[in-house]
């Protein structure tokens, strides 16, 4: 039991007078005061036999930290009911944040794997068509594209490579240009940085590379155009040099990547034009504007992949994409979504009910208490403040827990599908942001729960603190 140290201030005489009795009550106290003032009474609690004494005045002269003192001997006081508090939280936040780990992991993961391939956001026409300089100056101006680049016919993109002590071989030429993200990757890690690419020089793929006996940026290798003009085989050559090497996983196929000019002389070339700056002999070409047939656009998102298409489509332009595929990851990432709302709204709803039931209980219990705290001057905000703080306090613990032990049910599920995963690739991950608003969220959500005990507050009359005394 606590002894009670009551310290009266007296209104007509200067100075305190303090009453030593451990069996005093309020209406003794009221003996001792010439004109009662409750707002004016305060008192020590003290633990028996010795212990420093904590003044807590009440009614307007209450400070917040004393009252967080008392919420706190309070909270210690009931530690079972606490503890229990504080399971029941975390027995709804730990199968939360397990769904929504695995909702962003395996998303995550997939997301990843799309972005990194840069072909999952390109978009090229699926037949020949006949595009114009305005055509893409237009398309290039649109919000979703990131990288747009012409090409002429197909059957005018091949180029045969030669290197002496192996055979010739031919293989397929692509325009490119600075921003391509097929080579963002060989750029950044060649020797020329990101300065424009020459005349004559290309980028191999890696299985055009292997090909030719381990090609590599700074080796050199003859490029040969070939073509039919006045029924006889004419042939043209070019040294390259090579840049760099693209990666397999980037672009798998046999890939020479030149600059847009390479591209537009070897057309010219093939249809019997001559190329001055390759030295290449023909006819002069007629002042017209130049056509392609193709191009290759890359969409700055996976959402733009569509966006794109549905706007070329408005152009008669029909092109190929991977829609379906991000569109699986979309639907996969809406299914999860669905589940982890439902699962919210269900379990939250009765864990909310549970804590509001709790909470309501528990100032019942406390009532003649908290009923005393009023008949000593504290207000019906500060009695709420009171039931406030130890359902944050319960939501701040039980968050705490909550995320200890989701991380250990993390880390058991990325180690058993660990096999089956890529580097760095995870089943079940949150970032730590995601865990600090769950447990903001937390929080807020017991602090919610206990304004329920509100109205149950608010029939709390000081004479209930006199009964019985």
């Amino acid at each position: 039991m606590y002894r009670l140290w009551w310290q009266v201030l007296k209104s007509r005489q200067p100075g305190l007078r303090l009453v030593d009795r451990s069996d005093l009550r309020v209406t003794d106290l009221l003996q001792y005061t010439s004109r009662p003032n409750l707002k004016t009474i305060s008192y020590l609690a003290v633990r028996p036999p010795l212990g420093s004494a904590q003044l807590v005045t009440t009614g307007e002269r209450v400070i917040s930290a004393q009252t967080i003192k008392l919420a706190l001997k309070r909270y210690r006081h009931d530690w079972l009911f606490s503890l229990c508090s504080i399971f029941s939280m975390v027995a709804f936040m730990v199968p939360m944040l397990t769904v929504l780990g695995i909702k962003d992991g395996i998303i995550g993961t997939l997301t990843r794997r799309l972005l990194e391939n840069p072909r999952n956001m390109e978009l090229s026409p699926t037949g020949t068509q006949s595009f114009d300089e305005e055509f893409f100056q237009q398309l290039s101006l649109h919000p979703d594209a990131a990288f747009l680049i012409p090409e002429t016919r197909f059957l005018s993109a091949t180029i045969e490579l030669i290197r002496k002590g192996y055979p010739a071989f031919d293989a397929d030429l692509a325009s490119t240009g600075e921003g391509d993200p097929l080579l963002k990757q060989t750029v950044e890690s060649g020797p020329q940085g990101s300065r424009p690419i020459g005349l004559r020089e290309v980028y191999l793929t890696e299985a055009v590379a292997d090909k030719m006996g381990g090609l590599k940026a700074g080796d050199t290798v003859m490029g040969r155009i070939s073509r039919q003009r006045n029924q006889k085989s004419e042939y043209a050559e070019v040294e390259l040099t090579v840049l760099g090497v693209v990666p397999r996983y980037i672009t798998p196929g046999y890939n020479v990547f030149c600059s847009l000019t390479m591209m537009r002389s070897t057309e010219d070339y093939r249809n019997g034009y001559s190329v001055p700056e390759l030295g290449w002999d023909g006819l002069i070409r007629p002042d017209v504007p130049f056509k392609y047939t193709r191009f290759r656009l890359y969409a700055k998102d996976l959402d733009g992949v569509d966006r794109l298409r549905l706007h070329l489509l408005t152009l008669q332009v029909d092109t190929y994409t991977q829609a379906a595929q991000i569109e699986l990851v979309k639907n996969l990432d809406r299914s999860f979504t669905v589940v982890f709302i439902t699962l919210f709204v269900v379990v939250g709803g009765g864990a909310f009910a549970s804590a509001a039931s709790g909470s309501i209980d528990q100032v019942a219990k406390m009532r003649r208490s908290l009923s005393v705290l009023s008949l000593l001057g504290l207000s019906k905000f500060q009695l709420l403040f009171f039931t406030i703080f130890q359902a944050a306090l319960t939501g701040f613990l039980a968050s705490l827990l909550a995320d200890g032990l989701f991380l250990g049910v993390a880390g058991v599920l990325n180690n058993y599908f660990g096999s089956s995963m890529g580097f760095g690739e995870q089943v079940c991950a949150l970032a730590w942001w995601k865990l600090g608003a769950a447990s903001a969220l937390a929080v807020f959500f017991m602090i919610s729960a206990s304004g329920c005990a509100y109205s149950s507050l608010a029939d709390i009359e000081p004479s209930e603190g006199m009964r019985d005394v």
